[in-house]
């Protein structure tokens, strides 16, 4: 069914944030004082992997919203 695809593509894409979110931590442990942090590379990029991911996040969450939406209505109409 549709709705597993889209909840697989949310596992997926949450799996990638975590990632990138542990990427980042990794990132601001290692520049260490906070006075002395500076914007770097990967810092930068680890913020803008995260942004394809956050989309299809919302992409399959609003499919199976989608797809509950047309289920609701196919019902309503049979009855």
């Amino acid at each position: 069914m549709r709705i597993d695809n889209n909840l697989n593509g949310m596992m997926a894409a949450q799996m990638q944030i975590n990632e990138s979110a542990q990427t980042l931590a990794t990132i601001a442990e290692t520049v260490g004082d906070p006075e002395h942090m500076e914007v770097t590379d990967d810092i930068i990029n680890a913020i803008v992997g995260q942004i394809p991911q956050i989309i299809a996040y919302e992409v399959n969450a609003k499919g199976i919203e989608m797809q509950q939406a047309a289920a609701d209505t196919l019902l309503n109409l049979k009855a």
